[in-house]
């Protein structure tokens, strides 16, 4: 292990316990820099587990709250009073309390597509040891509604207006309501800080409560924000299916085409790392053209070329969704370098990841009412009047308010993340997010409480080429306790049972649910895929198959440790890039120094979506006759 991480585990590494450990190293003075996470006292409980299922929790939330199980639960970590509940009408939580070890912290984690299960779990906390030992109260909920992810009935809930309010915005909030009442019960205390991780939907949750509950968290991770949720799911996801459609209805470039496509794009871009490792630090500073790949017209061997069909779909995929007059509709396409990850389908009459979420979404979530018609994606038309209709419901669903003033004066810490190869969610809506609100709060501001960090080949929460294992949950806690503003993170490549350093495990999960990110592999579209969305094992190495949703895993109220590192890499605060010293082992993190990217800044973003970016956009909702109703 490298001299960094051994010094970033040791910032992590008291009371260690069955956490991953580090050799011990010598310190140099930018290890000696890095401080410890302060050990706070253990608070034991009060009461015990069985009195917890007693709690009079009348006025804890909006609405009725009940429990249905409070029950002692045998973990490695040690024994849990696990509470299970429900809100009124029908928002399922949980929340886990650690009967030993509560190190007066609570953690929210985000769940992952549009949730329907209930989960709890710590995600991109792989080397923190309060997380590992099982310091944290930690709580999930399904978002107020059951359903299978990536299935039939992923979006079903739509049809019920309060449902979709609960998705919205109100379960996350009023199930930390909830879990902070249990905790002063069971404990006799509040929490002394408070954390919410998420990726994926969970990334656009945790925006959420930073904008409309600036007082819930000390501390926000959103990694990978669906922050413009209608567009994405609706124009985003529904160009990567039409515009890659013939007449007859055929798909043009197939999964199988990509490796050709993906090592062009590497050996044109320069990395700017000074290593030619196949990632780019900063995608934005290469103009690939797919052209330069494509077959000569004679050819009649296409096996190592592609076609001019091909290349026309490769173009429109990296511009991303516009009309005939050149009109930009989301904010950005897929970036160069990301051509392993790319959700395309496996034959020509195959139905992509994209295709299912989009018509999912848009016929039962995105528009004000179900609409069956509107699940049949012939019928999309990439023009201004189904922008206009589409996001009529943006105020509801969307968390791209810039204002977080409220947050930021009173002292709550927001790191934002992205993978550089997410082909779910394009990496441009993190950037052109983090940009509006240094334009609303001023670049010192904003620099005093957000940070955002571009991981480069990193797919969606995680896969792809790049160094995957990343945490998140370390620098979060050191800036929100102890004020150590993080000018990096630290990545690391693990070794994986198969399919290369960060790619995902043999068979591993083709669908599931719960909290998301909590897992360093799988996840829809992986080798276990079903129901003909064919974004089987990634064409490149390493690569995860074009993953839709964030990677999940069982229930489990503490962190999993990381593989074994077997390269580390830093990534910096943007816009800052990381460029080897030249001297020193290149998989050592600590040879390593920040660079500003040499893309031009602010980033210009021509698209109807940018408007969608701002302060002051949203409104809270109401159901009246059976109608969503803004107050």
């Amino acid at each position: 292990m490298t001299c960094l991480l051994a010094a970033i585990a040791a910032g992590c590494s008291r009371n260690r316990d069955q956490a991953a450990t580090a050799p011990a190293a010598a310190a140099t003075a930018e290890n000696a820099a890095t401080p410890a996470i302060q050990a706070l006292p253990v608070v034991k409980p009060v009461l015990s587990c069985e009195q917890l299922a007693g709690t009079e929790l009348a006025g804890a939330a909006d609405a009725a709250v009940s429990i249905t199980e409070a029950s002692l639960i045998d973990t490695a970590q040690g024994p849990f009073c696990k509470v299970v509940g429900n809100i009124e009408p029908t928002i399922g939580f949980e929340v886990d309390l650690p009967v030993e070890r509560w190190t007066q912290r609570f953690l929210l984690g985000g769940c992952g597509g549009l949730c329907g299960m209930t989960r709890v779990g710590i995600s991109n906390a792989s080397r923190c040891a309060p997380a590992l030992n099982g310091e944290f109260v930690v709580a999930g909920t399904d978002m107020g509604h059951t359903g299978s992810m990536g299935g039939d009935d992923e979006a079903a809930f739509g049809a019920d207006p309060q449902k979709r309010i609960d998705f919205a915005y109100r379960a996350n909030h009023q199930t930390t309501q909830v879990a902070k009442a249990l905790i002063k019960a069971f404990y006799g205390q509040e929490p002394r800080y408070s954390y919410f991780v998420g990726c994926s939907d969970g990334g656009r949750e945790a925006l959420m409560e930073a904008q409309r509950f600036p007082d819930d968290f000390d501390g926000i991770s959103a990694g990978a924000p669906a922050a413009l949720f209608q567009v994405q799911n609706s124009f985003y996801h529904a160009w990567n299916v039409l515009a890659n459609k013939r007449a007859d209805g055929s798909n043009i470039l197939l999964l199988d085409r990509l490796p050709i496509l993906h090592a062009a794009a590497l050996a044109h871009c320069p990395t700017l790392s000074g290593l030619q490792d196949g990632l780019l630090q900063d995608p934005r500073a290469c103009d690939f053209d797919p052209a330069s790949v494509q077959c000569a017209q004679s050819a009649s061997d296409t096996s190592k070329c592609l076609t001019a069909e091909e290349v026309e779909v490769a173009r429109k995929l990296y511009a991303g969704p516009a009309d005939a007059q050149g009109r930009r509709f989301a904010i950005g396409g897929v970036e160069p370098g990301s051509e392993a990850q790319w959700m395309l389908p496996a034959s020509a009459d195959a139905t992509s990841m994209s295709a299912g979420m989009a018509s999912r979404s848009l016929q039962y979530v995105i528009l004000p009412s179900v609409d069956a018609q509107a699940g049949d994606l012939s019928r999309f038309a990439f023009d201004r009047a189904t922008f206009e209709r589409v996001t009529e419901l943006a105020p509801l669903y969307n968390a791209a308010n810039t204002d977080l003033g409220p947050f930021q004066q009173r002292g709550g810490k927001l790191i934002l993340w992205h993978g550089w190869s997410d082909t779910s969610i394009t990496p441009s809506v993190s950037i052109a997010y983090y940009q509006g609100v240094q334009k609303q709060l001023g670049t010192e501001v904003t620099d005093g409480f957000m940070r955002l960090f571009l991981l480069p080949g990193v797919g969606h929460c995680g896969g792809g080429d790049g160094y995957t294992d990343v945490d998140v949950l370390t620098p979060l806690m050191l800036w929100t306790e102890q004020q150590h503003a993080p000018d990096r993170l630290l990545t690391a490549k693990v070794e994986q049972a198969s399919g290369g350093p960060g790619g995902p495990p043999a068979g591993g999960p083709g669908r599931g649910h719960g909290p998301d990110g909590a897992s360093p592999a799988g996840g829809p579209g992986g080798p276990g895929s079903t129901k003909g969305e064919d974004a089987a094992a990634g064409p490149a190495a390493g690569g995860n198959g074009g993953r839709l949703h964030a990677p999940v895993m069982a229930s489990s109220p503490f962190a999993q440790p990381a593989a074994k590192a077997g390269a580390t890499r830093p990534v910096f605060a943007y816009p800052n890039i990381a460029r080897y010293t030249g001297q020193g082992d290149p998989n050592d993190a600590a040879n390593y120094v920040p660079e500003k990217s040499p893309v031009t800044l602010p980033q210009v973003f021509d698209s109807e979506a940018a408007g969608l970016i701002g302060p002051d956009n949203q409104k809270s909702y109401r159901v009246m006759d059976g109608k969503l109703v803004a107050e």
